[in-house]
C-alpha cells in the first residue's frame, strides 16, 4: 500500500502571547496522493492553520508532520524552501501583482525558480490555456473578474508542476455561478495532472461538489473525518450537523411544519433518502403497501458524489395501526421522524 502524501501524527500548533492560542490541537491524520480533501469549519476553527502547516509558514509546535516523504515539522527555513516548490498554494483575495501582467504573474514563480526565459515564456502559455486565459496574457489583473483571478492563481500555483495544491477559501470571494467554474479547474487540475488537492472551506457545498474527504475542525481539533457522502449522511458532531443542516434545507424548521400541519392531515414523517442497501423505491412504497395516502409536503434531495442524499416529509393518512406497522417497517430500512402535532406552532392539533 502507498504511503500517504500528507500525515499528521498528533500535530499541535500553538501561537504564544498576552492571548495563548491552540489553533491546531492534536490533529492525526492521513491524505493520500491523488485525493481532493476538504476541511471545513467556522471561523477559529484551526483550518487555515492547519493548511499552512504543510508548506511551512506556520512551523509545527509538536508533533510529527510528513508532506511527500519530508518531515516538514523537523525542517530548517532553508530546507523548506528546497520543498515548497513541490507545494502550490491559492488564497481568497487571490493575491496577484497588480503592476503585473497576467503572464507575468503566472510567471513570477519561474522566476524564483530560475527558469530561462524560452522555458518560462513556453511553461506560462500552457498554463493559460489550461485555465481558459490565453487571451488575456497581456492584460492586468484589474481588468478581470474575480473568476478569471482565481484561476490566475491556480496557473500560477500549478507554475512549478506541484504535487500537491493547498486552495485556501480560495471560493469565498466569489459568486455561486464562478464558485462552480472555479471548482471544475480544480477538478480538472486533480483529474488530468493527478494534483493532490487540500481544500479549506467554510461552505459544504463546495466539499459536496468536489471533494473526496472530509475532515471537520472545531477549536483546533479534528471532531469528524470521512468520504463525504458518509459525513453528510450520518453526521456525528454536533458542529457538521449544523453545517449539513445549513446546507441541505431539506427539513421543516419547527414553525414551517406548524403551518404545514394547520393544512395537511395526518400523521406527518420525515423519511431520509439514503443511497444504501435499502432503496428509495422500497421506502416510498411501503405507505402504499399498507393502504395508506401519503402526500409530500416538503423534502430536497441533491446529488452527493453522484449518489442520492436529502429528505422527504409526508402527510399520511390513514387508520393509526396501519401507519404504525409502516413505521415499523420504515425503521428498519433507514428509519424515520414522526412529528408531534401537538408541539407545533401554529397547528390546529388535528389528524
Amino acid at each position: 500500500m502507498a504511503e500517504p502524501i500528507i500525515a499528521f501524527d498528533g500535530v499541535h500548533k500553538v501561537f504564544e502571547g498576552s492571548n495563548r492560542v491552540h489553533a491546531v490541537d492534536d490533529v492525526s491524520l492521513t491524505i493520500d496522493a491523488g485525493e481532493i480533501f476538504g476541511v471545513i469549519g467556522f471561523s477559529g476553527a484551526g483550518k487555515s492553520t492547519l493548511v499552512r502547516l504543510v508548506n511551512g509558514l506556520e512551523p509545527v509546535t509538536s508533533g510529527r508532520l510528513v508532506v511527500d516523504g519530508h518531515e516538514v515539522s523537523a525542517l530548517s527555513e532553508k530546507q523548506l524552501r528546497a520543498v515548497r516548490p513541490d507545494i502550490g498554494m491559492i488564497f481568497q483575495q487571490f493575491n496577484l501583482f497588480g503592476s503585473k501582467t497576467i503572464a507575468e504573474n503566472v510567471a513570477y514563480p519561474l522566476r524564483l525558480a530560475k527558469w530561462d526565459a524560452g522555458r518560462r515564456a513556453a511553461r506560462v502559455a500552457e498554463l493559460l490555456a489550461f485555465v481558459g486565459l490565453t487571451d488575456k496574457a497581456d492584460a492586468h489583473p484589474s481588468q478581470l473578474s474575480g473568476g478569471q483571478k482565481q484561476r490566475v492563481g491556480i496557473a500560477r500555483a500549478l507554475a512549478t508542476s506541484p504535487k500537491i495544491l493547498l486552495a485556501d477559501e480560495c471560493t469565498s470571494a466569489l459568486d455561486p455561478q464562478t464558485t462552480r467554474e472555479v471548482l471544475d479547474v480544480l477538478r480538472r487540475v486533480n483529474a488530468e495532472l493527478g494534483v493532490t488537492i487540500v481544500l479549506i472551506t467554510h461552505e459544504m457545498d463546495v466539499v459536496r461538489y468536489l471533494c473526496d474527504r472530509v475532515l471537520i475542525m472545531e477549536n483546533g481539533r479534528a471532531v469528524e473525518l470521512g468520504d463525504v457522502y458518509q459525513v453528510f449522511a450520518r453526521p456525528r458532531a454536533q458542529v457538521t450537523q449544523r453545517f449539513v443542516a445549513a446546507t441541505m434545507r431539506d427539513k421543516p424548521s419547527a414553525d414551517a411544519l406548524g403551518r404545514l400541519a394547520a393544512t395537511h392531515p395526518g400523521r406527518l414523517v420525515t423519511v431520509p433518502i439514503v443511497d444504501d442497501a435499502h432503496t428509495d423505491a422500497e421506502r416510498s412504497s411501503v405507505f402504499a403497501r399498507h393502504g395508506l395516502e401519503a402526500r409530500v409536503i416538503y423534502g430536497g434531495i441533491i446529488e452527493i458524489s453522484e449518489r442520492p442524499y436529502g429528505s422527504l416529509t409526508y402527510a399520511v393518512t390513514g387508520a393509526d395501526t396501519a401507519v404504525d406497522a409502516a413505521l415499523a417497517d420504515l425503521a428498519g430500512s433507514g428509519g424515520y421522524t414522526e412529528h408531534d402535532r401537538a408541539t407545533l406552532p401554529n397547528s390546529e392539533g388535528h389528524r
